[in-house]
């Protein structure tokens, strides 16, 4: 059973890699609703400056964004040497958001499910784990949020080898939705 779903897992990689590379019409369309997380080596060395031997990086797109208009998000987990990373279910990172005041507005992980399955993912140096995904500036409850200044928080939620110490690494970014 388990092989079966490593197998589930190597196509749907595959599959998100081949959709990128095929998308040659200009049009970017924007993340999906779910996404798949790339680990790829770079020729030159991680794509952003960390210290030790892994970082993570969260892309907003700029600093301001229109009301009602999807915010989209990239998430970068990068090592400068191998690397196993952890996790004791299939989620890989999550992404909250709150409000000036720090209270939480939005949280991707809310109300999905995921595989209870210890899994590792191997990361070769320079390798980059990237996972695209959006805002649609709506609350938890499903509603609009107000024009104002939001921060954004992505956490990977990878573990140490005995699945301690999880989600330990996260960043974030202060966005501003302006009235449209």
């Amino acid at each position: 059973m388990r092989h079966c779903f490593l197998w589930l897992m190597v196509c749907g990689l595959l599959i998100g890699v081949l959709a990128a590379a095929c998308d040659s019409d200009g049009d970017d369309g924007g993340p999906g609703p779910t996404s798949t997380g790339v680990a790829s080596p770079t020729a030159t060395g991680p794509p952003f400056p960390f210290e030790g031997p892994i970082g993570i990086d969260l892309t907003t797109y700029g600093t301001f964004h229109n009301q009602g208009e999807p915010v989209r998000l990239t998430i970068a987990v990068a090592v400068s040497e191998p690397i196993t990373l952890y996790y004791r279910t299939t989620q890989r990172y999550d992404i909250v958001v709150a409000d000036e005041a720090g209270n939480e507005v939005w949280r991707w992980s809310k109300d999905k499910a995921f595989g209870e399955v210890v899994e590792q993912v191997r990361l070769e140096t320079n390798g980059v784990l990237t996972f695209d995904e959006s805002w649609d500036q709506r609350d938890n409850n499903g509603k609009p949020v107000a024009p104002g200044n939001y921060t954004v928080t992505a956490t990977s939620t990878d573990c140490d080898a005995k699945l301690g110490n999880c989600g330990q690494l996260s960043v974030s970014h202060t966005i501003q939705i302006r009235a449209s």
